[in-house]
């Protein structure tokens, strides 16, 4: 499959770019095999970010949370 259509598909799961770099970054650490093609690697992680159901809030859940909270001035 071409990659663009893996990286259209992952975003329609409804995770950022920056966090789509980020979990190929690090699928690719966890799951590459060495012999292997990176090509390879990079391409079943892409796959499985836009077959997979993602965490509500994306990869950073508690950052979403921390703009509910009104901030208190210090002084």
């Amino acid at each position: 499959m071409i990659r663009s259509n893996q990286i259209h598909r992952a975003l329609a799961q409804g995770i950022n770019r920056f966090e789509v770099c980020q979990l190929v970054s690090k699928g690719v650490k966890a799951t590459h095999k060495t012999g292997s093609r990176f090509e390879d690697t990079i391409n079943d992680t892409l796959e499985y970010l836009g077959t997979h159901d993602v965490q509500d809030g994306g990869i950073h859940p508690a950052m979403a949370k921390a703009g509910a909270k009104p901030l208190k001035s210090a002084a």
